[in-house]
């Protein structure tokens, strides 16, 4: 083989995989229904979510427990809204909101991992 089909052949493969590893951002109709359905529940939600990464990771402060248990039940409560809503590929990670108003401290209390297979 020559250089210039080695070089075809590697570009080729680079857009392949490209395709194939890429995906889509969450639509912003999507992140906006389930942080509707979390502002309506604000004694459990108290703040809006404070980021989301391309849908891939959803971060929500929350209060923290007062014997300093974990939120990963709060978070695998938040498993299900998203899967209501057919979002399937995101991770939840729960931050003490009263840390990151006070000094900026982003202390994850808890966390769950929301991603499964589409039906």
């Amino acid at each position: 083989m020559n250089k210039k089909t080695i070089l075809i052949a590697l570009i080729a493969i680079t857009a392949a995989v490209t395709y194939f590893l890429y995906e889509e951002p969450l639509s912003i109709d999507k992140r906006a229904v389930v942080e509707a359905d979390l502002a309506a529940q604000p004694d459990k939600y108290p703040a809006t979510p404070v980021w989301w990464s391309d849908g891939g990771v959803l971060a929500i402060g929350m209060l923290p427990r007062d014997d300093g248990e974990k939120r990963h039940y709060s978070a695998k409560e938040i498993c299900k809204i998203l899967w209501r809503h057919d979002i399937n590929r995101t991770v939840v990670e729960v931050y003490d909101i009263l840390k990151i108003q006070k000094s900026d401290d982003w202390e994850m209390i808890g966390g769950a991992d929301c991603r499964r297979k589409s039906d």
